[in-house]
Parts: structure tokens; sequence; C-alpha cells
């Protein structure tokens, strides 16, 4: 890894983002050592799952950045669109580090994802890329020094959405407007 600031990815689908979100990433911010968070959309999901389209989740992302100092919004995913390795971490690191050979990189994933990693494209090189930074999700084993984020799921929230129910306190208030406003997961 290069030397310089060091910038804390965190990915997901964020389909929508929520306040779990958020508080990974103020966490990371607040105790991880990092200069700053960077939310990162998937272009498309690695397993295959359907999302909203690509410009409205990085649209909410840029919603949900703008309440906490120090977080950002990176559509490098979108600039790999055409990379048959499009969506897996270790292709999209390796752009990362070769656009900004000033940095380094950590990456932010929560407790469950640990169980997933031998499902990861080249695990390995992602460990080479980034520090990894593990964040506590509940019904998870807990991860010494790290706070269990609430079980706040997109899945859960897009149904509720879709059901015509409340997700208020779930969602950034700007990201729900904007979730209205386009007609998102409305079934």
């Amino acid at each position: 890894m290069s030397g310089g600031r060091e910038i804390a990815l965190l990915g997901g689908s964020f389909n929508p983002p929520h306040v779990a979100h958020l508080m990974a990433a103020w966490w990371a911010l607040a105790t991880q050592g990092v200069a700053e968070v960077w939310l990162l959309p998937a272009f498309r999901h690695p397993f295959g799952k359907e999302l909203a389209p690509f410009e409205d989740r990085l649209e909410m992302c840029r919603l949900a950045a703008r309440a906490l100092r120090g977080v950002h919004v990176c559509g490098a995913e979108a600039e790999l669109a055409g990379d048959p390795l499009v969506g897996k971490t270790a292709r999209t690191l390796e752009h990362l580090a070769a656009k900004h050979p000033d940095r380094r990189f950590a990456l932010v994933v929560g407790a469950d994802i640990l169980a997933e990693t031998a499902k990861w494209y080249r695990w390995d090189r992602v460990q080479e890329l980034a520090r990894i930074i593990v964040v506590g999700r509940q019904g998870h084993p807990p991860v010494p020094g790290a706070p269990d984020l609430p079980a706040i799921s997109s899945t859960e929230i897009r149904a509720r959405i879709a059901r015509g129910e409340d997700v208020r306190g779930l969602v950034p208030e700007k990201v729900l407007r904007y979730v209205e406003e386009r007609g998102l997961y409305r079934g």
C-alpha cells in the first residue's frame, strides 16, 4: 500500500442508504484514524440482486453524506462499468489505488460479511489493498472494540415502503424525500 492519507471505503448497495450506514461512517471517522469516509455504492450487485438505478443510489448517498462532515461519495464503480469485474471489491480497490496513488485505503465491513469472504473475488487481494475495519452487527458474534450497529435492513426498508409504511427514523430525511419524489420501492 502507498503512503498518504487513509480513506475508509464503506461500500454497499445503498438500496437505500439508511441511518446505520451513517453510524458506521461516523464511527470509522471518530475511532479509526481515517481522514475521510467514502460511501461507495455498488454499480451492480456482486451476487446479482436487483437494485434501484445506480444514479438514484448515488444521489441518495450524496444526500445522506451531507449530514456528516468528512463523509463523501465515490462513484468509482460507474467508471468500471465496462469492466467484467465491476462490482468486485478487489477490482474497485485496484482502480482507486491507481487513481489515487497518494492515498491509503481501509475497507469498512460488517461482521456479517466476515463469514462470506470465501465467496468474494480475491479476498486476499482486498486485504493487500486495504486495511479491514469491522463493524459489529446485531445477531453476529461481537467484534472487540466495535459497536453493534442497529438491526436496520435496506431489504426491510424497501418492503415497508412498498407496503406504504412509515420508515422515518430509519432513513435520513433527505433520502426519504428523494425516495418519495422518485417513487422508488413502490412495489
